[in-house]
């Protein structure tokens, strides 16, 4: 084997690693049929309104305000009373989780609306006026143990419409994580390496 590819095999053996990212829920709300004022979300999807009302909007239906979006979630319902819209999800203790959404204005141009986020024990509020398209925005959260944690949304006021929501989603955030190789692996590495020396020493004398 050459040197150099045995100081990079070398490198890649010691050096750390990246675990890679995994989504454990998203919903982008396109499954469902849009124009349901008062929403009522399937059982299956795990979300439940509590507290008032949300409606569901997007391609296909008379209250399209946002097209090219798909179907998204009006957090401010036709009832008058904006609903506390949640889901649960299951994490690992000690494991950082990403909680991804995208929020935009209500699109009527008359006001702004404040939307409360809440991801196990860490909450954000979001102000956007009317006008705002959708935006990406993230919280993070690392759960002290094992078991089932809620992320929720919740638009302050009621006069029957809101801001939009779409595109949730939580992932594992990727982290460090060093590599031990076995024993002989270090023998070998080392021994390669005293070899590399002893080889290059030679070369120095011979040519001096």
């Amino acid at each position: 084997m050459k040197f150099k590819n045995l100081a990079v095999v070398a490198a890649l053996l010691l050096g750390p690693s990246l675990t890679h990212a995994a989504t454990i829920f998203s919903d982008n709300f396109d499954s469902y049929v849009p124009d349901q004022l008062n929403w009522v979300p399937p059982g299956i999807s795990g979300w439940t309104i509590t507290g008032g009302t949300v409606d569901l909007h997007g391609a296909g239906g008379g209250y399209d305000v946002l097209p090219g979006n798909g179907s998204y979630v009006d957090l401010d319902g036709s009832s008058f009373a904006s609903g506390l819209f949640l889901n649960n999800v299951n994490l690992t203790g000690g494991t950082t989780y990403l909680l991804s959404f995208d929020l935009s204005g209500s699109q009527r141009g008359i006001h702004t609306d404040t939307v409360q986020v809440s991801f196990g024990s860490t909450t954000a509020s979001y102000l956007l006026n009317s006008t705002d398209p959708f935006s990406t925005f993230t919280l993070n959260f690392t759960p002290g143990s094992d078991g089932s944690y809620s992320l929720s949304y919740l638009n302050a006021g009621g006069d029957n419409r809101g801001a939009f929501l779409d595109n949730v989603s939580v992932s594992s955030v990727p982290g460090p994580v060093s590599n031990v190789p076995e024993p002989e692996t270090y023998t070998m590495i080392l021994a390669g390496l005293a070899m590399m020396g002893l080889v290059a020493r030679r070369r120095k004398a011979g040519t001096a």
